[in-house]
């Protein structure tokens, strides 16, 4: 360790008298660690190391915030669908992008280049048009549906069209004819891939999503290749070997990226004349047609959880979980040439690498919301489109030269000494072009706001070093990196350390146990804690929950305590329990340095009355003595009452024929439960007071013996039984 962080530590535990006395430590070494944070610029692969990202520069902004699609003619040109209102624009070579199409519609969500032609997809009128060089685009098809959802060209010219509202596929000629090749049950046929080896067509629904396998013509039928957990399966891609990568969604949804505002406005907030507002393109199931979830069959992936999966599928059905999020939507994917499958999420603009192995990375993430398209580019570069803000973005295959990591807040629970971050850190053979720095900065909201510090720069060793951040309740922490393009540093398992102020423990609550409730392996479980804690005279470790009571018994005359306590700082919690009778001034201690949250004693050895119990919580075990803190918490009153009730004036007397019986039950301190009668040692026979109910301390009975005869009376037994277990005993002799 660097001589500075020791003398640093050293002097920080010497000096700061109301903090507790072991640090505390907070690791991000694994994807799931750093999931939380903001990574711009920065990959997070799959072992939880970061690195600078392949570099991804913005084309341009458009001047709509939701761009849906992307399609590029091969000579360099890419043409980018979006809404709202709908549009297709064009980049090129000039440095600002053309707009080649508009209309009134709501979005462009499909484009497709198909033997030199531009196809245009409109929704929610269902209308395709053409375009073809510098012509201006004509109707070209309008099925007979609301929503066009994707287009696929087949190497003959020809194209299927997946719709909703109803959910379809048609096959459009090159002319433009079109018939319906699939019709489906479902409300929408979101996604199509076509299987150029085989000529196959697979679909994708919404309802409840299925992925339909088609044959190259309508008479070799249609198939369900799998049934997902999910009610909507709306991105395919088809691998090199006839594997299929599906991405189904938790829920119906809103289109990728698709937030509808209303059109501009006069002053006033009325819509300008001649316009009106379009309504919000929506998929969701009627009430009748409501998603189902299907049990897992055979051949299913695991049971949906989260936002949704991605699902790896060979041609016979079998499905593996690639991919789940319950934090991020898959809204696009690209297969690589190299294998892996790239998927653009939302709403935290982010894109991941999937591998078939199921590792994954997190390749990149974008300040716009969602990944709405990514395709193919020019000299192996990939087109992204965005939406919340509408961009396009191009990833190449050099590496970015700056970029940040921000990770999630740290919540110390309590104000804290900030103290050292160490990470590890290496580099490839160019490392030495790289530089690392990490900074930090704390405040006492939970959001970090203008009350916040400024960011500080970690100072210390290469690899960790003093946090110069002020005490205060949240961290937050700042990876930045730089680099030439070529190589990055690796930064992995960060820590960072602090000391909270010792807080007070709190007993929370007391239950007072009903009498006769035992726990007679609970003494013996706290001495076993206790021993087994020991450490050599160090503080004990935190967060340690006390031992298990043990199994509940009954014995005579038991009486047992149990409390609820908590410690914000997670130390190691001993008990004192104590009792006083009621209007006494002395308490009694019964245990000490008792580390279970159960207690049994005798109440036997203790004269009858009413009892208050109190529990006194320290955290000594977990902090030297004067930094130790306490706190108690006295119990509402209960009964100890050991003396069974009284029964009086026991009299039977025979009258035509019947034995009656009646006498007085008397308790001092609990109200009578029930009484029995027997004769002759018979069975007990449960009888009810003269006013039916037994709620008092005092109750009457008055009773026909029913089990008497007058040739051999015998002799009459009573119990009686208070609401502590007590049970008084009287007989009488029939004659």
């Amino acid at each position: 360790m660097h001589v500075r962080k020791i003398a640093f530590i050293t002097s920080l535990i010497l000096a700061l008298g109301l903090l507790a006395a072991s640090p505390q430590f907070k690791t991000f070494a694994t994807q799931d660690d750093l999931d939380n944070g903001k990574a711009l610029g920065i990959s997070i692969d799959a072992l939880g190391q970061m690195r600078l990202a392949p570099a991804v520069q913005e084309r341009f902004r458009a001047s709509v915030p939701y761009l849906w699609c992307a399609a590029s003619d091969g000579q360099g040109n890419i043409y980018i669908g979006g809404g709202n209102p709908a549009l297709v624009l064009r980049a090129g070579a000039k440095p600002a992008p053309d707009t080649v199409f508009s209309s009134a519609e709501v979005a462009v969500f499909a484009l497709a280049f198909s033997q030199n032609s531009l196809y245009i997809a409109t929704s929610p009128d269902g209308q395709i048009y053409r375009q073809s060089g510098s012509t201006k685009a004509q109707p070209f098809f309008k099925p007979e549906a609301k929503y066009i959802w994707s287009i696929v060209p087949r190497p003959d010219g020809a194209f299927y069209v997946a719709t909703g509202e109803p959910g379809r596929v048609y096959l459009v000629q090159p002319g433009g004819k079109g018939e319906i090749f699939f019709q489906s049950e479902e409300k929408h046929i979101r996604s199509l891939a076509l299987d150029r080896n085989t000529g196959n067509l697979f679909a994708g629904s919404s309802g409840n999503g299925y992925l339909y396998r088609l044959t190259s013509t309508p008479q070799g039928g249609v198939s369900v290749l799998y049934d997902a957990p999910f009610p909507e399966m709306h991105q395919l891609a088809i691998g090199p070997n006839g594997v299929i990568y599906a991405a189904a969604a938790g829920e119906g949804a809103v289109r990728p990226g698709f937030i509808p505002t209303p059109i501009a406005t006069v002053e006033g907030g009325e819509p300008e004349a001649g316009e009106e507002e379009i309504p919000p393109i929506i998929i969701s199931a009627s009430a009748g047609d409501q998603p189902q979830v299907p049990g897992a069959a055979p051949s299913a992936a695991p049971p949906a959880q989260g936002m949704g999966a991605v699902y790896r599928l060979t041609q016979d059905g079998i499905a593996k979980t690639l991919w789940n999020s319950r934090q991020d939507r898959v809204h696009s994917m690209f297969l690589e040439a190299s294998g892996s499958l790239l998927i653009g999420t939302g709403d935290r603009g982010r894109v991941y690498r999937l591998n078939d192995d199921g590792s994954r990375s997190l390749l990149f993430q974008l300040e716009s919301a969602q990944i709405t398209s990514i395709t193919a580019g020019q000299s192996a570069s990939v087109i992204l489109t965005t939406a919340n803000a509408g961009t396009v973005q191009i990833l190449s295959s050099q590496m970015r030269e700056e970029g940040e990591y921000l990770s999630e807040v740290i919540d110390a629970k309590v104000p804290a000494q900030w103290g050292a971050v160490n990470w590890l850190q290496s580099g490839d053979r160019q490392a030495d072009v790289s530089s690392v720095r990490l900074l930090t900065r704390s405040g006492n909201t939970g959001k970090p706001d203008k009350t916040w510090s400024d960011w500080v720069a970690v100072q210390g060793a290469a690899t960790g070093g003093a946090i110069g951040s002020p005490n205060a309740r949240f961290l937050q922490w700042k990876l930045e990196m730089t680099g030439n393009g070529k190589s990055s540093a690796l930064v992995k398992r960060v820590q960072i350390s602090y000391l909270q102020k010792n807080v007070a423990p709190e007993v929370a609550s007391i239950n007072i146990y009903n009498p006769g409730d035992a726990f007679p392996e609970a003494k013996e479980q706290a001495a076993n804690h206790v021993s087994d804690s020991q450490d050599g005279g160090s503080p004990t470790p935190r967060n340690v929950q006390p031992p298990d009571a043990g199994r509940k018994s009954f014995q005579k005359g038991a009486q047992s305590l149990g409390w609820q306590a908590r410690d914000e700082n997670g130390d190691r919690l001993i008990y004192r329990v104590e009792i006083r009778a009621v209007g006494e001034t002395a308490w009694r201690e019964l245990v000490k340095d008792y580390a279970g949250a159960v207690y049994t004693w005798d109440s036997q050895a203790l004269p009858d009355g009413e009892y208050q119990a109190r529990i006194t919580a320290s955290d000594r075990r977990s902090n030297p003595p004067n930094l130790a803190l306490a706190a108690e918490k006295i119990s509402e009153i209960f009964v100890i009452d050991n003396t069974p009730p009284e029964i009086k004036n026991l009299a039977a007397q025979k009258s035509s024929g019947q034995w009656t019986a009646s006498f007085e039950a008397v308790d001092q301190l609990a109200r009578i439960k029930e009484a029995w009668y027997a004769v002759d040692a018979g069975d007990w026979q449960l009888i009810y007071p003269t006013d039916n109910v037994a709620d008092q301390r005092r109750e009457t009975y008055q009773f026909t013996i029913s089990n008497a005869t007058s040739a051999a009376p015998g002799i009459l037994a009573v119990k009686v039984v208070d609401v502590n277990g007590n049970s008084g005993f009287a007989k009488v002799q029939l004659k």
